[in-house]
Formats: C-alpha cells, structure tokens, sequence
C-alpha cells in the first residue's frame, strides 16, 4: 500500500501520542498514592511537610504532569499562531 505524506505524518503523530499517553498512564497506576490524610498539617511548618509529600511520595506524578502542561503549553502555542500568507 502507498500512504502518501500526509497520512504517514498523521500516522506517526497518533503513534507517538498514544506511546506517551501510555507511559503516563501506567506512571499514574504504577506509583503507590499511600494516605493523604496522614500528612501534618497542624504544625506552623505545614508547607514543608506538604513539600516533602509532593516531591517525596509523589515525584514521578509531579514530573509526569509537568510533561503533561508542557505539552499543552506547546499545543496552545501551535494552535495559536498565525499563518503568513504573504
């Protein structure tokens, strides 16, 4: 079969989106959420206990859902620029 250029990019983009929702989703599902509720917060240095948990306990989600923005902040940009036909 001859796919011309344009499926072929079509083709690879879905490829490549459906690889990254893939390695995000089974980072989502892999990592151990543990118990919220079993952070301090009663002390007056509650924003470093909450610290701690995020980049602790939660690490690999916080950087998955940095990629995650990051990818919707260069959507955004994409979609949002304008075409010059001049």
């Amino acid at each position: 079969m001859n796919y011309d250029e344009a499926t072929k990019s079509i083709v690879y983009k879905v490829l490549a989106v459906g690889l990254l929702l893939e390695l995000l989703l089974y980072s989502i599902f892999s990592v151990e959420w543990g118990d919220v509720s079993s952070i301090a917060v009663t002390s007056k240095e509650w924003t470093v206990a909450v610290g701690e948990a995020i980049f602790n306990d939660y690490g690999v989600a916080v950087v998955m859902l940095g990629l995650l923005l990051l990818a919707a902040i260069m959507g955004g940009v994409f979609l949002a620029q304008e075409d010059d036909d001049e």
